[in-house]
């Protein structure tokens, strides 16, 4: 499942953000891996009842698709055309039930999102993937401006880089040094 996620900053990025030093983007590691890890959790359980309910809302379409209403030639209602109108409202009425919980549910994951991307923003981090846990430290040495660069499965960071580049652009800390 694709979800755009907002972007906080446009035009400059690194306009009015916190500036982070190794030590300090360190020291937020164990809470925002909790974070991370809680959110995964949370998102994976709805995206799970969002396919459930997807798949359910594709068989009542199929079912609803599939019933056959009597002509309107027929000159006198019957039972049989009154029993196929009753079968009709019913999956009619199964099928908006089936929108409305999976529209409900839709809502309820989107929810839940901003609130963890909410969270994460607060700690003054750039969350760049949430499922891999990819986050951006901004961080500066004099003019020089750069990320340094995590990802949730990492056990410290080890990797910065410039902010045009993005992840395929990540070095070793070492390599930081040559650049300021």
């Amino acid at each position: 499942m694709f979800v755009a996620v907002k972007a906080a900053k446009i035009g400059n990025p690194m306009a009015e953000e916190k500036y982070f030093t190794l030590e300090e983007a360190r020291a937020l590691l164990p809470e925002l891996r909790s974070i991370l890890t809680q959110a995964n959790e949370e998102l994976d359980l709805h995206a799970e009842k969002i396919q459930e309910l997807n798949r359910n809302y594709e068989m009542a379409e199929k079912e609803l698709d599939a019933c056959q209403l009597p002509s309107k030639s027929s000159d006198a209602p019957n039972q049989d055309s009154d029993s196929s109108i009753e079968r009709f409202r019913k999956l009619r009425a199964d099928f908006e039930s089936c929108i409305e919980e999976l529209s409900r549910e839709q809502s309820e994951f989107l929810r839940r999102l901003e609130f963890w991307v909410d969270k994460i923003d607060k700690h003054g981090v750039i969350l760049r993937k949430l499922k891999e846990g990819l986050l951006d430290f901004p961080a500066c040495r004099g003019d020089f401006k750069y990320y340094l660069c995590w990802k949730a499965d990492e056990d410290d960071i080890t990797h910065w880089h410039l902010l045009s580049d993005g992840f395929v652009g990540r070095r070793s800390l070492v390599s930081l040094s040559e650049y300021y």
